[in-house]
């Protein structure tokens, strides 16, 4: 053990040439609680800091290296959190991060090659409407007249999620005799929107995903593909498939109708075990 006659202290430049923070970043932790300088002189305001300190210094780099916001970094570190609830969050950030990734590098690949995979879609707060259109080209409009209906009633978008659709029937795009499309069109919203008759939760779910890129011509390819995996890996729905409409979000702000990217997922009961 280190008593106290026998710690190291260290000025404040010292701990930002360590640390390579400035001055002004340095009080700044202890403007925000995260940081208590090991002795402050009463008479000059001069503060020192020993190795404990600059330790934690590097605790919060390392922390907010890895995208934890300055208060959630403090509350971790004075262990303010339920352990739980904070471990749940950072799975679900972990989780979307992960989407991201994925559906940008296959954007960004010299291949666009589809993308199979289990993936976990969040629980999410929706704007519903029933569509029935008839033919892909129709159901891109009313989709686009669906989403500006749902802006001008002046509900809160929720644009961390993106657009998706329902589907009951799963030969919906696959069945050539099937000559009308019917789904439920999801806008995800702010999770605490006035319940109505439109507003509809929806809870987490494991699903088996087909990631492609293209028009909207690409979804009856996408959904006839995710049906032939379901069949040959054997797998169990556990509820209506989507299409889920990740459109130009992961191509950049100059993204071509060929860029636009699609996902059709299937809820499975175990994909973990698959």
């Amino acid at each position: 053990m280190i008593f106290p006659d026998k710690r190291r202290l260290f000025t404040s430049a010292e701990v930002c040439h360590a640390c390579g923070i400035s001055r002004t970043s340095l009080f700044r932790l202890e403007e925000i609680g995260f940081l208590k300088p090991y002795r402050i002189n009463p008479d000059t305001g001069y503060r020192y800091y020993d190795l404990q300190n600059i330790t934690a210094v590097g605790q919060f780099q390392r922390l907010q290296g890895i995208g934890l916001s300055k208060k959630e970094i403090v509350d971790v570190y004075h262990e303010r959190v339920n352990s739980e609830d904070f471990l749940q969050e950072q799975r679900r950030r972990l989780n979307a991060m992960q989407r991201f990734l994925d559906k940008y590098e296959l954007c960004h690949s010299q291949e666009k090659k589809l993308s199979r995979s289990y993936t976990t879609i969040p629980a999410v707060t929706c704007y519903c409407e029933d569509i029935i259109a008839y033919s892909p080209e129709e159901a891109a409009k009313l989709n686009y007249l669906t989403h500006l209906k749902c802006v001008e009633n002046c509900y809160q978008l929720l644009g961390s999620e993106p657009l998706f659709g329902i589907f009951d029937d799963p030969d919906a795009w696959t069945d050539s005799s099937v000559s009308v499309i019917h789904y439920t069109l999801c806008i995800p919203v702010i999770p605490n929107t006035t319940p109505s008759s439109q507003i509809r939760r929806f809870d987490e779910v494991q699903c088996f995903s087909i990631v492609g890129f293209g028009d909207y011509s690409v979804f009856p390819v996408l959904w006839e593909i995710l049906w032939d995996e379901v069949d040959k890996r054997k797998l169990s729905p556990s509820g209506p498939a989507r299409f889920i409409m990740h459109v130009g979000a992961y191509a950049g702000a100059h993204y071509k109708s060929e860029d636009y990217c699609y996902e059709c997922a299937v809820p499975v009961s175990d994909p973990a075990i698959k």
